[in-house]
């Protein structure tokens, strides 16, 4: 997607084409499309918020991830360690995540890649050779915790709806 200058809070039709980075013909094929963002009206301009456009792409974005990976959504993954496989697609759920937070997009991503950057070390530390789930007693240290915070922290960025400050190691482990 490209920058554009926002006109009064929204974008024209030819402004949203190129923020999303289409033809005005396919801008009009998607804008029919359920779930696409309704025109708005601000300061007496007709057009769509970039915010609505951004958050309308990075659905589609997930949908289209989810089922390359055989997943049917995001929000029914249940487990933490598809982040390791599927590092967009939940790049992509924090985004939309800060999106609905109203909260800065690429701060939200900064701390996801720092956060994924610390599982997927620690991870080979801490699971060296496909060390089973068993065979966790004689793992600990730093990379465990380590391990366990970044995980959390994942936790946290991709499904802010669960409370990870309540949750015990075992459950991090777990989930």
């Amino acid at each position: 997607m490209i920058e554009v200058t926002k006109t009064g809070g929204v974008l024209s039709v030819q402004e949203s084409a190129q923020y999303l980075g289409v033809s005005r013909s396919s801008f009009w094929r998607k804008a029919k499309s359920d779930g696409f963002p309704s025109k708005v009206v601000i300061n007496n301009k007709v057009g769509y918020r970039p915010e609505d456009l951004e958050e309308w792409y990075s659905q589609q974005v997930a949908s289209r991830e989810a089922k390359r990976s055989g997943v049917p959504t995001y929000e029914c993954f249940g487990k933490a360690q598809f982040i390791l496989k599927c590092h967009d697609l939940a790049r992509d759920c924090v985004r939309m995540n800060a999106i609905r937070k109203g909260t800065s997009i690429l701060e939200a991503e900064r701390l996801f890649e720092w956060a994924f950057d610390r599982l997927k070390d620690s991870y080979v530390k801490v699971f060296p050779q496909e060390l089973r789930g068993d065979d966790l007693g004689c793992v600990e240290g730093k990379p465990w915790k380590d391990f366990i915070e970044a995980k959390k922290e994942i936790i946290k960025l991709v499904w802010p709806e669960i409370d990870s400050d309540d949750l015990t190691e075992e459950d991090i482990l777990a989930f």
